[in-house]
């Protein structure tokens, strides 16, 4: 059996959790300014500032051996992420001078994680970027969707502790890929089917055979038709480099609308030539049935299309490489997919269908995207 470790990802993670320490006991090792005449706010915000700068300097010293490179993206996602789990889950608050409700937390990570990633960079010039890590574009996308999702967790009122004790382990268990020399599995698809199992829950015994083959055969449709797998070619040298199979974000946040609306239109017709009693009606309790039914589906889709992109390969006679079904970091399109899978239930829940999905188009999808662009 061979084995892969992730190991700059892992050293990345590491440094992460110190920066999440490092807030976390900011109030025990604070540094208050000795600047006289500025306005409460100013003071107030400066001083954030300065202790998160202190912080950063102090980690970045203790870590400049331990990882190469220097990916300021990806310093700013891991203080966002200190920041926004210790004001979340925590309630170490930081000084904010705006109320914005369930989202002060989220902005003020937003902008508080500029200045310690800045000073983190600044330590390491001089330091290239890593060859083969994990795209930072890709990393921040699965920050804005996973933080968005608790975000409305927290507004629904909707508690996703399943979810979250569930991708925990699989950010672990992430770092570890199993498998044989030419195919392996990344280890965060374990719970990540326990997540779909169990949020698929009772909704079995409320649908019909026909109803769970329906549901199967739409989500495999959509990942097989929207995963494609992607080589880089170099026109000069002739270099085929694999880059694996590729889908969008888009897929992600379009996914369950595209099921649940294939779903509404067999419903009807199946009730229009008075078949209708096959087809279970699309509901709130008839809905979660999609969960399993998707992760399986992508699972497969990407395996197939892996097996695709061994063919391209070979057809520019080249080694195939390793195949890994899933990624490290949660940032691959599989767990994108869920967690975009879940944020829609989470909308039709607190607004209802055609509420929730006007809702989940018009602000949620448009936030996301416009977000995700800022790295």
């Amino acid at each position: 059996m061979a084995v892969r470790f992730y190991s700059h990802e892992f050293k990345l993670f590491v440094t992460g959790v110190m920066a999440f320490l490092a807030v976390h006991y900011s109030a025990k090792f604070y540094l208050s300014l000795p600047i006289k005449g500025l306005p409460p706010v100013y003071y107030n915000v400066v001083e954030e500032v300065v202790n998160l700068t202190l912080y950063s300097v102090v980690l970045s010293v203790l870590t400049y051996k331990l990882f190469g490179g220097n990916e300021p993206g990806k310093y700013y996602i891991m203080w966002f992420w200190s920041l926004f789990i210790n004001y979340y889950f925590f309630h170490v608050i930081p000084y904010f001078p705006f109320n914005l409700g369930v989202l002060t937390g989220g902005v003020s990570s937003l902008l508080y994680a500029i200045p310690p990633s800045l000073v983190m960079s600044a330590v390491r010039i001089g330091k290239s970027e890593e060859a083969n890590s994990l795209p930072t574009p890709q990393l921040w996308a699965g920050t804005v969707m996973f933080s968005a999702l608790i975000l409305l967790s927290f507004y629904t009122g909707v508690t996703v502790s399943t979810f979250i004790y569930g991708a925990v382990a699989g950010l672990l268990l992430s770092f570890i890929a199993v498998g044989t020399e030419k195919s392996m599995v990344n280890l965060s698809l374990v719970p990540m089917f326990i997540i779909a199992l169990v949020y698929t829950g009772g909704a079995l015994y409320h649908v019909t055979t026909a109803t769970l083959l329906l549901v199967l055969g739409a989500s495999f449709l959509i990942f097989w038709v929207s995963m494609r797998p992607a080589v880089l070619v170099n026109r000069i040298t002739g270099d085929v480099t694999p880059i694996g199979v590729v889908s969008s974000q888009a897929l992600s946040l379009v996914f369950p609308l595209m099921v649940a609306i294939i779903w509404a239109i067999v419903r009807d017709l199946a009730s229009a030539f008075h078949y209708g009693d096959y087809i279970s009606p699309l509901t709130l309790e008839t809905f979660p049935i999609i969960f399993l039914p998707a992760v399986i589906s992508n699972t497969l889709s990407d395996y197939l299309r892996g097996r695709q992109l061994d063919k391209y390969m070979r057809f520019y006679g080249k080694e195939t490489g390793v195949g890994i079904i899933g990624g490290v970091g949660l940032a691959d399109g599989l767990w994108l997919d869920l967690v975009g899978l879940i944020t829609y239930y989470l909308t039709v829940l607190k607004f209802g269908f055609y509420d929730g999905t006007l809702v989940y188009v018009l602000v949620i999808i448009p936030a996301l995207v416009i977000v995700s662009r800022l790295i």
